[in-house]
């Protein structure tokens, strides 16, 4: 019976020392849905072409060579393709402190983020705030592990840049 007793009390605290630790890596970030008109985040919805030639630039490139951004993009890459997000959907969303992120979602999640349009967002004067737990990733990303919410409120959504196209999320 003791034996028994010692497993349990070893479950419990295996069980409540991984918790904390999710519970450590996780954060919870707040902002707003942020449309750019140059987004480099992911392959997903990119031509074949593109795809293979930053796969064959990141495999054969020379780091010694390279200049601060484009290690910064490689590093984006290589922590994309290690956590295996390479294909997978994103958002960028300007936080509280101004700072702006890339989050990578599920494809479910995602769903329910690109239904917004940014044009009618600025007609209409609003902005989506979306709430999330997050995995930071580095180099300005993060997964998102829980979508807390999604909400239309009052506001400005990005300044229509006239000189460049911006694209929706699709």
């Amino acid at each position: 019976m003791p034996l028994r007793s010692s497993t349990i009390l070893f479950s419990v605290i295996i069980l409540f020392t991984s918790c904390k630790s999710h519970q450590q890596n996780n954060k919870l970030i707040e902002g707003d849905l942020y449309y750019s008109w140059f987004r480099i985040g992911s392959f997903y919805n990119q031509p074949d072409s593109i795809i293979e030639k930053v796969k064959v630039y990141a495999d054969t490139v020379n780091r010694k060579l390279l200049d601060s951004n484009d290690l910064r993009f490689l590093k984006m890459y290589e922590t994309l393709k290690a956590q295996n997000l390479l294909y997978s959907p994103y958002i960028e969303l300007k936080l509280d402190d101004d700072s702006i992120i890339k989050v990578y979602f599920t494809n479910n999640d995602y769903q329910k983020i690109k239904i917004y349009r940014r044009q009618e967002l600025i007609d209409t004067k609003k902005k989506i705030r979306i709430k999330a737990e997050v995995k930071d990733l580095g180099t300005g990303m993060a997964l998102s592990t829980n979508l807390i919410s999604i909400n239309k409120v009052n506001g400005k959504t990005l300044q229509i840049n006239k000189k460049f196209k911006i694209e929706d999320y699709q």
